[in-house]
């Protein structure tokens, strides 16, 4: 809905023109005949237009700004919105994008002053796909009484600290060929460079444990995990505490392998066979959990593994502590720049950030798994190739997860180029693509990522909020922008810079102990791919 315009015709049309204003916002009710001050504000207004269409957006964004300002001070929110709103459309043809964001933060504020609920909530949504932000993190040790005080009991197969590595690989001939003798058990350390901890596995319900008995001895074999993805296909009515399920659940204790069950994942979504209500599913989840708890105490761990999206109806499936040992979702990004909210056709989206929904919910009761995840490096609406997006993304995952997100204990990565339920393929695999395998070779040296079941890692990462200390540290750090890639990092302090990096996570040395006893301001300065300056963030804290 457009501001309504005002004009300078006379004081008898702009009360008209405010009571049409207020009749659209809902604040007809607290409408004044103050006129005088209603036709100034007005004439503030038009001169803001006339300057945006002539190009001076500068001076059109002060004139926005003093008749929001005027309009939210005589209670007239839904205009006052609308002031900002222009103001922050203004500042993006400046390309001042952390400027525009602040508009739209006051845009949604006074729009939810009026109860224009879903309003307000698309004007945030589109401020927080914009905001740049920076948090910072230094490189530490944990202690043996540290890993021990622990907020809640571990989880079955849960590390201390650390993330197990995962993958699906099963699909990458570069490593599995079973007619010719390759298993990707065997073969997919060499490939990746790093043992990992464990592999997904699809198993159909109805169907006998011993169906995969491959897969089974290749786990014994290499001492590794599975995480087994059972799909009851014919829906969930077929599943049943029988003695199908008994004997299933005997077998998994019998197999000798850790195992991560994940029973019926992506409930949420409408694409799987066993879609049900969250009723019927939570019914199902339990009934299969009280079975292995009972029959395969020792090495399965129950794992509730909605997708990332839809996010609106994860948590009426969850099936309640008592019944799930581990959380884990399923987290994919496919070039999309369609959604652009600065409509340049670009994809601004944040892959890891579409963990925050499940991380917040469930991570201070269970840990946290990515069952299966990528990103894909090919546009396939256009067949063009967005690798140098996908490998930025892919950095900041694994970059990321340790230091902010410390409770996910596990990341499993979908190696695959195949179709799925739609036409267009998905782009994941890293056999075909020399870019995308480096970089994840890369990311998972990080000694962080455990390579078993049973492993951990003392390794650490502390925020850096009130207090830092006086000694000389490894500091890092999650930078989100408007921009879809980031290429250099700098960090000052008083204006000097003590540090400068071209990869995420931005680690850096910088030596705290020349400030010790101050109160100091750290300044993260950020940069794209051709140099060009994206956001300036600061972090302030006291060295002690």
């Amino acid at each position: 809905m457009n501001v309504l315009r005002g004009t300078r015709t006379g004081f008898k049309k702009w009360g008209a023109v405010l009571l049409a204003a207020a009749l659209l916002t809902g604040t007809a009710a607290s409408v004044h005949p103050q006129t005088m001050q209603a036709a100034s504000v007005w004439n503030v207004y038009n001169d803001a237009m006339r300057l945006d269409k002539q190009g001076k957006y500068a001076q059109a964004i002060a004139k926005y700004e003093q008749a929001g300002r005027e309009m939210a001070a005589s209670r007239d929110y839904g205009n006052a919105g609308r002031m900002y709103r222009n103001a922050g459309e203004a500042y993006v043809k400046l390309k001042q994008y952390d400027k525009a964001v602040v508009s739209w933060d006051l845009e949604a504020m006074y729009y939810a002053k009026i109860n224009l609920v879903q309003d307000s909530i698309a004007v945030q949504r589109k401020a927080d796909a914009l905001r740049s932000s920076v948090e910072l993190y230094y490189e530490t040790g944990l202690s043996a009484a540290t890993l021990k005080n622990r907020t809640r009991d571990s989880a079955p197969l849960e590390p201390a600290n650390g993330i197990l590595l995962g993958a699906y690989a099963e699909q990458n001939k570069k490593v599995h060929n079973s007619a010719g003798g390759k298993f990707y058990a065997d073969e997919y350390p060499t490939f990746t460079g790093k043992k990992h901890a464990g592999y997904l596995i699809y198993f159909t319900y109805g169907t006998s444990l011993s169906t995969i008995q491959s897969h089974i001895n290749a786990a014994k074999r290499n001492g590794t995990a599975i995480e087994l993805g059972v799909q009851p296909l014919r829906g969930m009515a077929e599943v049943k505490d029988d003695a199908y399920l008994r004997k299933l659940a005997k077998d998994a204790a019998a197999s000798g392998v850790p195992i991560f069950l994940r029973f019926a994942n992506e409930m949420n979504g409408n694409w799987t066979p066993w879609k049900s209500t969250p009723q019927a599913y939570i019914e199902k989840f339990r009934l299969v959990a009280d079975v292995f708890h009972k029959e395969a105490p020792n090495n399965v761990a129950m794992l509730w593994a909605p997708g990332a999206n839809p996010i609106d109806n994860i948590q009426s499936y969850y099936p309640g502590d008592k019944y799930v040992d581990w959380v884990g979702v399923s987290l994919y990004s496919i070039y999309n720049p369609t959604a652009d909210p600065l409509k340049q056709g670009i994809d601004r989206s944040s892959h890891i950030a579409k963990l925050d929904a499940v991380y917040n919910w469930y991570a201070d009761k269970k840990p946290i798994m990515i069952a299966e995840g990528s990103v894909s490096y090919m546009y396939p609406e256009k067949m063009r190739d967005v690798t140098e997006w996908s490998v930025y993304q892919t950095q900041q995952l694994y970059a990321t997860l340790p230091m902010k997100y410390p409770k996910v204990k596990a990341a499993f990565w979908f190696d695959v180029d195949a179709k799925g339920t739609t036409d267009r393929v998905k782009y994941y695999g890293l056999s075909n693509n020399d870019k995308m395998l480096a970089t994840y070779k890369k990311a998972i040296a990080n000694p962080y990522y455990l390579s078993a079941v049973g492993g951990s890692t003392t390794l650490s990462y502390n925020p850096i909020t009130t207090t830092v200390p006086a000694k000389k540290l490894k500091v890092s750090g999650y930078v989100k922008t408007w921009s879809p890639t980031l290429g250099k990092v700098v960090y000052k302090i008083g204006g000097k810079q003590v540090g400068a990096t071209t990869t995420p996570p931005w680690t850096a040395e910088i030596d705290f102990s020349k400030y010790k006893g101050k109160n100091i301001t750290i300044e993260v300065i950020a940069f794209d791919k051709q140099g060009k300056l994206i956001t300036t963030q600061s972090v302030k804290t006291k060295v002690q």
